[in-house]
């Protein structure tokens, strides 16, 4: 048998922003709204096997708070189940939650994500870039971050 590896529970903030297109860009137009809106918030992720050679097959939650450079309220939380591999590239695929605060507006849809995780030392930069797939037209997401292990 090989060596085991430990699970790892690690989290940390995100900042980035959010793209609109589609009806939902022409929506905001029309509210006098920017198709593009920042977005804080934290994610969480549970390591659920990590293999020896450092690759790790990953859960995540990620809580996002947007739009508030243009008074808005907007909250999003997305879970994703992916996969790292042991030179930090990933990719994972989830539902996510959306909730306009102004416009009373549940949206849900799916995500596609991929990015890297940079280690140094205990912590980790990760980058990461989403395609929101939902009626009204696809969202693109940037975030960056840090999480500690």
């Amino acid at each position: 048998m090989g060596r085991e590896v430990p699970r790892r529970h690690l989290n940390g903030p995100r900042f980035g922003f959010t793209v609109f297109t589609g009806d939902v860009a022409d929506r905001r137009d029309q509210a006098d709204l920017e198709p593009i809106m920042t977005q804080f918030g934290w994610q969480w992720e549970t390591q659920l096997i990590a293999t020896p050679s450092g690759s790790q097959a990953l859960m995540e939650w990620v809580l996002l708070v947007g739009g508030m450079e243009q008074d808005e309220f907007n909250l999003s939380l997305g879970w994703l189940a992916g996969y790292r591999l042991e030179n930090g590239l990933e990719f994972g695929v989830g539902p996510n939650l959306s909730y306009s605060v102004d416009s009373e507006e549940t949206t849900s849809s799916m995500i596609f994500a991929f990015g890297s995780t940079l280690p140094f030392g205990d912590l980790y930069l990760p980058i990461n870039f989403a395609l929101s797939v939902a009626k009204g037209g696809p969202r693109m997401t940037a975030l960056i971050g840090w999480i500690v292990g």
